[in-house]
């Protein structure tokens, strides 16, 4: 495939597994390869290295935020204005803390970082005209939201809602978003971390539903990778026991990989036919997280339609944009 013509867009591209993502996407010989990143200055820093090591040029640079929607507004309105035509929107940043931490809302910052931000340039690359026809949004998701990994527990969301918001999905996951719950009185991080990837699953397979054809979206879990900055946000036993012994154990068992591997699944997913989204990709063994992919078909509350609707209408609410926002405005360019 001539990737010569074609942009990708590459968030959390200074590090870790953006980073080696942007690499690859200039090896492959795509066109342009925007990387954005927190500040223009950690763009910079990270376009100066990705033209030493893969020989070529085709980075651009944008700063975003991905945990402030003011942010990623600012950064849409550059894309709009600069007159890009995205290819592959690769939504890859994330951020986590081992204390409490909050946006600018009130959103704590792992469920921020890993949709607030993105569900905006989603909603505004469509409606600002900015995907190509045959576009592909790709999201990082992790073997975590399986909830089978030790040290780390998906919240139950439907039993949350029963519990404390009569019922309602939508208010329940905007309270979890805030931290507001019971059974979050002592925060652990990892527990947010898989719980918001689970609503990542989530809210991919409700946009899917929501775009136009031709355009795809898939939620990728780049698998297990002990070399990124993953570990500084873990708990201590991740951190001094685990990390340390799947480092050692962990290749031979499946249980971690390589950075390369884990870009590439991305870059994969992005080459599927139009056919192919609303799906959450990861390793298709149930107990391992690197190896082949797979449609995660396990646990079934990957695919609950309502929790998946929820997902989405609660992003809408957390930003106060919408899909139908987007629906009039790209009508009307």
């Amino acid at each position: 495939m001539n990737e010569a013509n074609k942009t990708a867009l590459v968030t959390g591209a200074n590090s870790g597994v953006g980073f080696e993502a942007a690499a690859q996407l200039a090896e492959d010989g795509w066109g342009k390869v925007i990387l954005a990143c927190r500040s223009i200055e950690k763009a910079e820093a990270a376009k100066a290295q990705l033209v030493e090591r893969t020989g070529r040029d085709p980075f651009g640079v944008l700063a975003v935020d991905t945990s402030e929607v003011a942010s990623a507004h600012a950064a849409c309105d550059e894309l709009r204005d600069q007159g890009e035509r995205i290819d592959f929107l690769l939504l890859n940043a994330g951020a986590s803390a081992k204390d409490a931490r909050f946006n600018s809302d009130g959103v704590e910052i792992t469920y921020a970082s890993t949709l607030i931000g993105h569900h905006v340039m989603a909603m505004r690359a469509l409606g600002d005209g900015v995907l190509s026809p045959h576009a592909r949004i790709v999201i990082a998701g992790s073997e975590g939201a399986r909830g089978n990994m030790p040290g780390m527990s998906v919240h139950d969301l439907n039993q949350i809602a029963a519990d404390h918001s009569a019922g309602d999905l939508v208010a329940a996951i905007e309270a979890l978003s805030r931290l507001e719950l019971p059974v979050q009185s002592k925060f652990v991080n990892m527990n947010e971390y898989v719980t918001a990837k689970l609503l990542v699953a989530w809210w991919t397979a409700a946009l899917a539903r929501r775009l136009p054809a031709g355009i795809t979206v898939n939620a990728v879990s780049p698998g297990a990778v002990l070399s990124t900055s993953f570990a500084r946000d873990a708990n201590a036993m991740m951190r001094f026991v685990m990390i340390p012994m799947m480092k050692i154990f962990g290749p031979l068992l499946g249980m971690s990989g390589s950075i390369d591997k884990a870009a590439r699944r991305y870059l994969d997913v992005a080459s599927f036919g139009d056919e192919e989204t609303g799906r959450f990709y990861a390793t298709a063994h149930r107990k391992k997280l690197t190896g082949p992919m797979g449609i995660q078909t396990w646990p079934e509350y990957f695919h609950d339609r309502r929790g998946q609707e929820a997902s989405f209408d609660a992003m809408v609410r957390l930003t106060g944009v919408g899909f139908a926002d987007t629906v009039g405005k790209r009508a009307s360019v």
